[in-house]
């Protein structure tokens, strides 16, 4: 899959996903910091972690994107982008991220999202955008405030819906819609050409609180945002 011209400014970039990169893929979502606030496991088990990855590899074009996120747009992973559930007809994209915590604190993950955003609004995986929108835990304050300062709107909480374990948790329902551009997600000004190649997104067993899924891989399908400081 050839490399997404996008973002040019930013630090923190999307580029494809590639087999080297499952070490860094993989203790990414081994840290607890990372896979507790995404309400997915940690990936200590190493056939458990290859058949998640494999599946981020694999995933078909028509259902969005997971892409490698890397400082300058090269070097070894730093977080994971997840453009997934991606209904062209309705134009509506589910959003999801995750970033290693070496890198919390710096406001990479907004700045990185302040320009993709737009981006997909305007057609980046091949179609306009009408709905951007995202899951999260009611506790995982940093995403929270991150796609608040993006623009997005609180919809609703839905109560005890997401079962992690033994416990039950509240998730908050985020969407962005094209009409909600904000100077902190200002429209693009330079023309970026798709890329044409495969895309990628997240996807398991369908949640309860998500849009139905038409893939049925669960390394990529918690619905919420990944851990993140921003």
């Amino acid at each position: 899959m050839a490399a997404l011209p996008l973002p040019l400014a930013s630090a923190l970039r999307p580029t494809p996903l590639a087999h080297a990169d499952y070490p860094r893929y993989r203790a990414l979502y081994a840290d607890p910091r990372v896979a507790a606030p995404t309400g997915l496991p940690a990936l200590a088990d190493e056939a458990e972690a290859r058949r998640w990855f494999h599946a981020a590899l694999a995933l078909a074009p028509e259902q969005g994107r997971i892409m490698a996120l890397r400082l300058g747009g090269q070097g070894a992973l730093a977080g994971v982008l997840r453009l997934t559930d991606w209904d062209r007809g309705a134009g509506v994209l589910t959003l999801g991220y995750a970033l290693s915590p070496e890198w919390w604190g710096q406001g990479l993950m907004r700045e990185c999202l302040a320009e993709v955003l737009p981006w997909l609004f305007d057609g980046g995986l091949g179609a306009p955008l009408h709905r951007i929108q995202g899951w999260v835990l009611s506790d995982n304050h940093p995403s929270r405030r991150l796609l608040a300062k993006l623009g997005f709107t609180h919809e609703g909480t839905l109560r005890g819906v997401f079962r992690h374990g033994a416990s039950r948790h509240d998730v908050c329902a985020y969407g962005l819609l094209i009409g909600d551009r904000s100077a902190a997600m200002p429209a693009h000004q330079t023309a970026y050409a798709p890329d044409g190649g495969a895309s990628t997104t997240q996807s398991p067993k369908p949640e309860p609180f998500c849009q139905s899924r038409s893939h049925p891989h669960p390394s990529h399908s918690s619905p919420m945002q990944g851990a993140q400081r921003s």
